[in-house]
């Protein structure tokens, strides 16, 4: 193997965690599109938006509902996808400009900041969406497949409920994080 060969293969080696990081990023991008488009799709495509809409102008108390479904996939977009994806740049810092490798205990904190964080974010983000598309569902009248319900008996019966999980794992993208932190502060310092 000639020496340019070498070094290719050495560099693509210490660049490991920029390239995890930075290709769960993508992953997770492709995931958000699609579940966009599934969204759009289920907006355009059924009277719910228009009824959705109308109920909102009469009970603005309703719009929580839908905005935790909006600000579900937001919080995707912008802690997974974007978030991830920016992590990446920190990791090449680390590997390509400082030279510095996480190996060891770095190594594991570095496995922990990616999976808690983007387990942890999925979940919660998903977990709102879904939180948002019943919560839309409770209220819509028996005739278009609702069921018939209000904002509050929505709230109190269902809502409530995804609160704590939520919460959860909002804690466990915390403890990522912290790791990763942790990982770079090590990292840092070491020689």
């Amino acid at each position: 193997m000639s020496k340019e060969g070498i070094a290719q293969k050495s560099n693509n080696r210490s660049r490991k965690w920029t390239q995890r990081f930075l290709l769960t990023s993508i992953i997770q991008g492709a995931i958000a599109v699609s579940l966009t488009i599934m969204l759009a799709a289920f907006v355009i495509s059924t009277p719910y938006a228009g009824y959705l809409i109308s109920s909102i102008l009469d009970n603005p108390s309703i719009g929580y509902i839908e905005i935790t479904a909006l600000a579900g996939l937001r919080l995707y977009f912008l802690a997974v996808v974007l978030g991830t994806g920016v992590a990446s740049f920190f990791y090449h810092y680390f590997e390509s400009h400082l030279g510095k490798n996480f190996d060891g205990l770095t190594n594991g904190l570095a496995w922990i900041h990616l999976i808690m964080t983007n387990i942890g974010v999925s979940f919660a983000s998903l977990t709102m969406i879904y939180a948002g598309y019943i919560g839309d569902l409770t209220i819509f009248p028996k005739e278009i497949g609702g069921f018939g319900i209000t904002a509050t008996q929505s709230s109190q019966i269902l809502m409530n409920q995804f609160i704590v999980p939520v919460g959860a794992m909002l804690l466990v993208v915390s403890i990522g994080a912290i790791c990763g932190g942790l990982g770079f502060i090590i990292t840092f310092v070491k020689r």
